[in-house]
């Protein structure tokens, strides 16, 4: 097809990220891989003097083949033990200190320990706080002695898989350093890298200097420099609850921005000798100085490349296809590091550009207003409609909410965000003349807080946003596939697109309907790692079995209830409830009968000397769920993290919970 050979990265690209998946998913596929390109290295041999039909045929696929094989080489998850031991070692810093609750956080890399194994190893460290940590600056070396132990998860199930999380950024360790445990010695790691993040630290101290409002300096922080690590949870959760969270992350938005003020401002240079080429070189140093400095993200990384690709191909006078460009630029960033499939952010960049560039000229021409100003916003509106078009499965699936008005924020953020880019650049410039810089200073935070206060009110508008959305893996599968099928479907006008998109769609909404058929007849029983309760399930009708009249609400538990579509749930108290009945539960004292399930329960007593505790009643409460373990008539337990379903268990049996 015609598209494939004016595009070829896009087939290169396919081939690739087929051979990444089975080799993260189906480790056991490269033999068979191995056999595929063998047998079509043999056709292609056979055919290689008469070049005979079907020769093309057969050194296409071997090529493919080929590709698929390499990534799947370059696929894999390595094998991490799950260490825990005591080691001295020197490290270099790799990033700030970051404030959090009970300590600093920050990344160090080891370069000497007592094991050779962890050299080179980035780990995460949690320092004691003291004033001594706000001195550590990326490239300081530390000399310390820590135990070092593996990332552990909660283990409750449904929760954030922050070791996988962290694994994709290939930090594996952590560990916990006290001041008196460490170090810092004079010597200073010299690099691009260390030399960014420090000029990127100056700048926020001039914001800081600046803009005292917390909120604002941290939004401000964040869309320009892409430094987020201070931003609230309430300031996360509206900008997210808005459709508006894509401005907080640096992306190809703020690339685009940078771009075109650069193109603008230098195009006087393609007028004179030798001008064309500076004027790439300027702009494409330009653009990976302002990548570095905002950490890289795979957004960036994505609009930087692709940019940097559209500019040389314009340069050598050919002009570059967009599809192929977007192509290259994720082929050349998966190329580098495999894992970068699995971040969310690279997912959701590359699903919008893809969308916008595909669907944006076709809503654009369904209304063509006369006024100019109608006909902005009316871009802006398309613009917002064919990113959510390519994202909305993506984001559903990772974030199980959908903001209904994200069309309306984008009115705001998207304008905004030129404003506060364009302010904060020539606030830095002006830096140095303290009167202007102030002046910069409350026009940039003047915009930001009409922005804040805008987001909020949308936010405060009923029904705003749809949550406890959710979908399985296989159901986004289906979903991509189906919007990659009409994407074909609609460039290509070849009705065999149309049919793969409609039997996709109907894939879709069979394994919908099996997953409700399943969650309405399901009968479970949940202890969680986290949270001290049981959690009772009968269909969408649930029971939160506490200890204790529990203030708190645990994460883990709207994360089960979100994905087993669960109605809100019944919360009964243990210590103050005696008598309790339903059709599917009855409590009797020290016997509670769950549909056709019986748990015993007797208090465990706490000897004081013992946990050395200064207040025994109050752990012995806590202690009530946080040690449980059931034990069942045939000697079978129930593990903390672990599902009970009571629909694979062939009669009723009696579980003793020894409290």
């Amino acid at each position: 097809m015609s598209f494939f050979r004016n595009n070829p990265f896009t087939k290169i690209l396919s081939f690739w990220i087929t051979g990444l998946m089975l080799g993260f998913y189906v480790p056991q596929a490269k033999l068979l891989l191995v056999i595929i390109c063998i047998i079509l290295a043999v056709l292609v041999l056979a055919k290689l003097k008469t070049k005979t039909y079907p020769f093309g045929s057969y050194l296409s696929a071997f090529y493919a083949s080929c590709f698929a094989l390499l990534a799947f080489l370059s696929a894999g998850r390595p094998s991490i033990p799950n260490r825990n031991e005591k080691q001295h070692f020197v490290a270099t810093v790799l990033e700030y200190p970051t404030e959090k609750t009970n300590s600093y956080q920050s990344v160090i890399q080891i370069n000497q320990a007592d094991s050779s194994y962890y050299e080179k190893q980035k780990i995460i460290v949690y320092l004691k706080k003291d004033m001594s940590v706000l001195q550590l600056k990326p490239g300081d070396q530390l000399v310390a002695q820590a135990r070092i132990q593996r990332i552990q998860n909660s283990n409750d199930l449904f929760a954030f898989d922050y070791q996988a999380f962290m694994a994709n950024r290939k930090v594996y360790y952590s560990t916990y350093l006290p001041t008196k445990d460490y170090q810092r010695i004079t010597e200073k790691a010299s690099g691009i890298p260390f030399a960014a993040e420090r000029f990127r630290f100056q700048l926020i101290n001039q914001l800081k200097k600046h803009i005292i409002n917390d909120e604002q300096r941290q939004v401000i922080s964040a869309l320009t420099l892409g430094y987020r690590k201070e931003l609230s949870p309430e300031t996360r959760s509206y900008f997210a609850s808005t459709g508006a969270m894509h401005v907080l992350a640096v992306s190809g938005l703020h690339v685009g921005m940078i771009y075109l003020f650069l193109t603008y401002a230098l195009g006087f240079l393609k007028r004179i000798q030798l001008g064309r080429m500076t004027f790439v070189i300027i702009i494409v140093l330009l653009l990976w100085s302002y990548a570095l400095i905002t950490g890289f993200s795979p957004s960036v990384q994505r609009a930087t490349v692709m940019f940097s690709f559209i500019l040389v191909a314009n340069s050598l006078r050919r002009p570059a296809s967009i599809y192929n460009s977007i192509a290259a630029s994720a082929f050349l960033l998966l190329l580098i590091n495999p894992n970068l499939i699995f971040e969310v952010g690279f997912q959701l960049s590359y699903a919008a550009v893809t969308s916008i560039v595909f669907f944006f000229p076709k809503i654009e021409l369904l209304w063509s207003p006369q006024n100019k100003v109608i006909n902005w916003f009316w871009q802006l509106f398309c613009v917002s409609m064919a990113a959510q078009i390519g994202t909305f499965a993506l984001s559903v699936y990772y974030f199980h909410q959908f903001p209904l008005f994200f069309w309306l924020s984008n009115f705001i953020v998207i304008p905004a965000a030129y404003v506060i880019l364009a302010s904060t650049v020539l606030f830095f410039i002006a830096s140095p003349v303290n009167w202007l810089a102030a002046a910069l200073a409350k026009v940039l935070s003047s915009a930001t807080f009409v922005t804040l206060l805008l987001l909020r009110e949308i936010d405060q508008i009923p029904n705003s946003l749809i949550e406890n959305i959710g979908i399985s893996a296989l159901q986004l599968s289906a979903l991509l596939a189906c919007l990659i099928a009409g994407m074909f479907f609609i460039k290509l006008k070849r009705k065999e697109f149309l049919f793969v998109a409609v039997s996709f769609f109907l894939f879709f909404q069979i394994a919908a309907f099996s997953q409700k058929v399943a969650l309405f007849n399901q009968t479970k029983c949940i202890i969680y790692n986290s949270a001290q309760c049981l959690h009772l399930i009968n269909g969408r009708k649930n029971y939160l079995i506490y200890a204790e009249n529990e203030e708190e609400e645990y994460r883990s538990i709207p994360h089960a209830i979100r994905e087993l579509q669960l109605d809100s749930p019944t919360r009964i108290q243990l210590d103050t409830c005696q008598n309790f009945s339903t059709p599917d539960l009855i409590i009797d004292k020290r016997t509670v009968l769950f549909v056709n399930q019986t748990f015993q329960y007797k208090k465990r007593k706490v000897n004081r000397q013992q946990t050395g505790l200064e207040n025994p009643e109050k752990n012995d409460q806590q202690s009530l769920f946080s040690d449980l373990a059931f034990k069942t008539t045939i000697d079978s337990a129930l593990e903390k993290g672990k599902i009970l379903d009571f629909n694979n268990l062939s009669v009723p049996e009696t579980f003793i919970a020894d409290f």
